[in-house]
């Protein structure tokens, strides 16, 4: 996990608020992945996805889905 201080700064954004989001994301993340789960996000809305080759078509992997707003995309920037 990285937290880009001097960023959060320029936004207007508190970095200790900031991190302590990121910490609980990622720690969430790295729970899903051990229940072999990933965490999706796209068009404004979040899921957790069951990872199995063999399960084809949408809906058949997503197992809940998450409040909040998830973008989606390539996730690119640049840093």
């Amino acid at each position: 996990m990285y937290i880009d201080e001097e960023l959060c700064e320029s936004f207007g954004l508190d970095p200790k608020r900031v991190k302590s989001i990121a910490s609980r994301l990622s720690k969430a993340a790295k729970e899903a992945e051990e229940l072999g789960l990933t965490v999706f996000g796209g068009s404004g809305s979040g899921n957790l996805r069951f990872n199995d080759a063999d399960m084809q078509g949408p809906g058949h992997s997503e197992v809940a889905t998450l409040d909040g707003c998830f973008d989606g995309g390539s996730g690119g920037d640049i840093y």
